[in-house]
């Protein structure tokens, strides 16, 4: 049973159930730190440190519905859910993950029982606040 590490995972499963929370967990979720597999990036095991300017990163990719994903989580332990083997990641407040990677598609806890694909659709939606008028007008 899926148990939520924070309050953006709490938000993402009440979202789920009732369509009335997804304007509160689109705005939770701009501002909260989420997760990135970089497998490449140098780093230091149980040690954070930051990007320099223009440092080029390889993101981790997944293919799912014919295309290309990132897998993206919403607490540490949603990435212990997913890879067994210690990995490099990025966290970084969601809002900025998406304008450094434009044009992307997120996969929020692949595998979790509480998942959310994010098309580059949506969150171009999502970060020019668009989102929010077509979630009112959905009422």
């Amino acid at each position: 049973m899926f148990e939520p590490q924070n309050s953006l995972e709490a938000l993402m499963q009440a979202a789920s159930k009732d369509p009335g929370v997804a304007p509160a967990f689109y705005q939770a979720l701009l501002e909260t730190e989420i997760y990135l597999l970089t497998p490449e990036a140098p780093m230091t095991p149980g040690r954070r440190r930051s990007l320099k300017y223009q440092e080029k990163i390889n993101v981790a990719t997944v293919d799912f519905q014919g295309l290309k994903w990132h897998p993206a989580f919403t607490s540490k332990a949603r990435i212990s859910d997913y890879v067994k083997e210690p990995e490099t990641c990025l966290g970084a407040v969601a809002r900025n993950l998406f304008e450094m990677l434009p044009h992307s598609n997120f996969w929020l806890n692949p595998l979790s029982e509480c998942q959310k694909p994010l098309p580059a659709s949506e969150i171009a939606l999502l970060t020019s606040g668009e989102i929010f008028e077509v979630l009112k007008k959905a009422k």
